[in-house]
């Protein structure tokens, strides 16, 4: 990618977080024996651009990863979780965070203060670490997090920079497996690889989500291999609009973008 495409992308992302023209839609994490049963939602970034067009968090996110911003988007969303919560008295969320938060005392410091603010709210919220590059300081942080009372999941365990002994050097309560291992193309490969993975994956929490199920064989090879949670279209399929942008946002921004939707809140999110 150009520089000029970066730094277009970075700069794009930066105005939207700032004028409040970030939203999310969500993903469910449903039990793998009882789909009714969801643990937690989890909240997918959207950027509404001026137009009205709606841009994913893949088309983004790695670049404000590459660039080191993404700890602004992270605290973003966070803020988003934090009101659509305070304002529904049911249901659970989850969040990614960057390990770009813990790389300095003072991205460490501001993702703690907000935490510690909603700390009310923590049985009801998920911080999902996403391993884009090494971090370091990370297990100390995660300990003070659940002390609030947060559950903390590993994301993509498999991928990147998680390794079995980074996720043994700290206690979390989910691990969730990378698409990939229910998603080969070998049959015999995929029932291997999974089932490794899931028993590792037990060896350090009590919750295994695998990722990316999309087909019911998926879902037996998951159940399978026993995980107790997935995640994927099969079971939930996330808009492409933004269900939640924050009333605070919308009261601000008025009628800056058009053509959009969204809404202050969703039905039929579960704990």
């Amino acid at each position: 990618m150009k520089l000029d495409e970066v730094d277009n992308i970075v700069r794009t992302a930066l105005q939207a977080i700032r004028q409040g023209r970030i939203g999310f839609s969500v993903q469910q994490v449903n039990c793998v024996n009882h789909h009714h049963e969801v643990l937690y939602s989890e909240c997918l970034a959207r950027l509404l651009k001026l137009g009205g067009s709606v841009v994913t968090a893949g088309e983004f996110m790695p670049t404000l990863e590459a660039s080191g911003y993404a700890p602004e988007l992270d605290r973003s969303i966070l803020s988003l979780a934090f009101e659509w919560l305070s304002n529904n008295a049911s249901g659970s969320l989850g969040c990614n965070v960057s390990s770009l938060n813990f790389s300095s005392a003072e991205h460490r410091a501001m993702l703690y203060d907000q935490l510690h603010r909603n700390r009310s709210l923590a049985p009801r919220l998920v911080l999902e670490i996403t391993e884009s590059a090494p971090s370091f300081g990370a297990t100390e942080l995660i300990q003070d997090i659940r002390k609030l009372g947060y559950r903390v999941a590993i994301d993509d365990f498999g991928s990147g920079f998680w390794t079995p002994e980074a996720i043994f050097s700290m206690a979390v309560d989910i691990i969730k497996i990378d698409a990939f291992f229910v998603q080969s193309n070998s049959r015999l490969s995929a029932d291997r690889l999974l089932y490794h993975m899931a028993g590792l994956a037990s060896c350090v929490a009590p919750t295994i989500v695998v990722e990316g199920v999309e087909t019911y064989e998926q879902l037996t090879l998951a159940r399978a291999a026993g995980a107790t949670h997935v995640q994927g279209y099969l079971l939930s399929e996330p808009p492409l609009c933004p269900i939640f942008r924050g009333l605070a946002h919308r009261a601000v921004m008025g009628s800056t973008t058009v053509g959009v939707c969204e809404a202050p809140g969703f039905a039929g999110l579960s704990a």
